[in-house]
């Protein structure tokens, strides 16, 4: 779940940076297309990919990346496309509002899983420790105590 979310950020920032290529939207499609199909034959992960909030910057980024495609494409082939530069930004942004209203919408509608305690532990690290004890009670999830560090075995 973290790789399928940091691949899409880097190319969300390759995006706002200017560094879009046809080589970044065919390996980046590739790689969504192949790893969502791939990763709904295993049985216990099923239809997860697309029902749950942890893969929606996955989809959001995929949506963005075939709109941007798109309009990339009509801006080359239109005569005088420098005039409809500011009708381009607008349909980006129209649509970007639209994805996030509709995945909005299905996931109050319950369509949509909300984000899960592994999501909010990340940000929060005492999340875990008070909502989901059993996290608290591996040792590997313990601190270690400052004395372990001055007085453990040198060899």
């Amino acid at each position: 779940m973290f790789i399928i979310n940091l691949i899409p950020v880097h190319v969300f920032f390759l995006i706002i940076l200017r560094r879009y290529s046809l080589r970044l939207y065919v390996s980046y499609s590739i790689f969504y297309i192949l790893g969502l199909i791939l990763s709904m034959q295993i049985p216990f992960v099923g239809f997860q990919p697309v029902r749950t909030s942890e893969h929606m910057v996955a989809a959001g980024v995929f949506a963005l990346l075939q709109a941007y495609a798109f309009i990339d494409y009509l801006y080359a082939k239109l005569p005088r496309s420098v005039d409809l530069k500011q009708l381009f930004f607008g349909l980006i942004l129209i649509s970007g509002l639209a994805v996030f209203a509709a995945v909005v919408l299905l996931t109050y509608t319950g369509y949509i899983a909300p984000w899960s305690g592994r999501f909010y532990s990340l940000w929060d690290t005492n999340y875990a420790k008070i909502h989901i004890p059993i996290i608290t009670s591996v040792s590997e999830h313990q601190p270690t105590t400052w004395t372990s560090f001055f007085f453990g075995k040198i060899e």
